[in-house]
């Protein structure tokens, strides 16, 4: 099956959508440039990568620069996105640490 042309999908995020994404549905705390989200929330970011997409979960913290940001993530690790890549977030609330879903 061949893929749309990027030009298919419609405009990539900005810093000021991802930012209001964060602060109004997942309850994240901004100061400056960085969001803080809740332990709480379980964060999750859908971003391209090449022909492939990155998943990105228990995200903590954005940086929000003027060209990308930089995700931290529970586990410590940081990754630097463009915000063109970035195509969709997700929130959850955790509350079991089992795999799969509850009933």
């Amino acid at each position: 099956m061949d893929r749309p042309t990027r030009a298919a999908y419609a405009d990539g995020m900005t810093h000021k959508a991802l930012a209001e994404i964060l602060t109004k549905y997942g309850d994240g705390r901004q100061s400056g440039a960085r969001v803080d989200l809740p332990p709480a929330m379980e964060t999750t970011l859908f971003v391209a990568f090449a022909d492939e997409g990155l998943v990105i979960d228990r995200v903590r913290s954005l940086e929000l620069g003027a060209e990308f940001a930089v995700a931290s993530t529970a586990r410590g690790d940081r990754f630097v996105l463009l915000y063109e890549d970035v195509r969709a977030v997700r929130f959850g609330h955790g509350g079991s640490t089992a795999p799969g879903y509850e009933r």
